[in-house]
């Protein structure tokens, strides 16, 4: 079938697209700058000559990359932890989801998979992330705005539109040329801090090929509405530590910081970050995310469909040489 791809030119639309061309199906890309296509999915060898100039925020563009597809994946969104950008990534992403989703659903087609974001389900006390949570939402703009944007998916569904949903934890893998998950930055700070902070803090890993593998998995028409935890594995401190710095050949610590106080920190950086000369490492909702974050069941998609998740030290070891190719490390 003819796929149409938006956030092909990032780090997990890149991979989706191979994975999906790799299917035999037809990938055609929604992108602002079609050289950007040169330098992330062309890099791990997707055929990038099929592609429409368009916004996801703008529907005429949209509607016309539409044209001619069977199926539509939406990976795209503005993506801030600026404050002073909450406004305009609610408004892009909430747009995005009308002009892809809606219109997708309106002409037929099907599946129309949408990749939201744990966020869109964190709630703190949570014990485990499954697919069928209610909405929540982080408190960040981010997390609103994807939260906005699962409500509105949801609503699809259930209007009955083949609306599939994915639910990612923390992407992690290889580069796409030079584009990497937000994650990598964690993993970069843990090699150059020579450690982790924070005592009951975790991470969930999964890893951006995995998750590729499930969204080509649900190009399948006939399925309906369906949703999927693809959180990956908890990781807790200990294990993270030593698992980076076997990636990167080195010991890394567990910095026995309280997690309070690295949730403190992260409130007190929202409230002084946009005053300050240079991007600030942590913000109150990270903090919350990695000092809370609860075990995700990811078991449906391994029944259901057949995915095989990654062990986190391959999905790690994977960043890590990444980073170092590029220079970041």
């Amino acid at each position: 079938m003819k796929v149409l791809l938006t956030g092909g030119t990032g780090f997990v639309g890149a991979w989706t697209a191979k994975a999906v061309a790799d299917a035999g199906h037809q990938v055609r890309f929604l992108v602002r700058d079609p050289a950007r296509l040169q330098t992330s999915a062309a890099q791990i060898g997707v055929d990038t000559g099929d592609y429409a100039v368009g916004d996801i925020a703008d529907s005429e563009s949209t509607a016309a990359a539409m044209d001619g597809c069977d199926a539509v994946i939406h990976s795209a969104a503005m993506v801030s932890m600026d404050p002073r950008q909450a406004g305009a990534m609610l408004r892009t992403n909430l747009d995005g989801a009308h002009n892809v989703l809606g219109v997708a659903a309106d002409r037929g087609l099907d599946p129309i998979v949408h990749v939201s974001s744990f966020t869109a389900l964190f709630r703190a006390g949570c014990r485990v992330l499954h697919a069928d949570l209610p909405v929540a939402g982080g408190t960040d703009g981010y997390g609103k705005s994807k939260a906005a944007v699962e409500e509105y998916a949801r609503e699809l569904q259930d209007a009955g539109a083949p609306v599939a949903i994915t639910y990612p934890g923390m992407v992690l893998g290889p580069p796409a040329g030079n584009q990497f998950g937000e994650a990598a930055e964690g993993v970069q700070a843990a090699v150059q801090m020579r450690g982790v902070p924070g005592r009951g803090a975790a991470w969930t890993v999964v890893d951006v090929r995995d998750l590729a593998a499930l969204h080509t998995a649900l190009l399948e028409p006939g399925k309906g509405p369906r949703r999927y935890m693809a959180g990956g594995k908890r990781v807790p401190l200990a294990e993270l530590a030593t698992m980076i710095g076997r990636a990167a050949g080195q010991t890394l610590r567990v910095y026995p910081v309280p997690d309070v106080f690295l949730r403190n920190v992260g409130r007190v950086v929202d409230v002084v970050g946009p005053y300050l000369p240079f991007d600030a490492p942590v913000t109150g909702a990270a903090m919350q995310y990695y000092t809370q974050m609860p075990s995700c069941d990811d078991s449906p998609s391994e029944t259901e469909l057949g995915i095989s998740y990654r062990d986190p030290q391959e999905t790690l070891a994977d960043t890590v040489s990444g980073l170092r190719q590029v220079g970041r490390l």
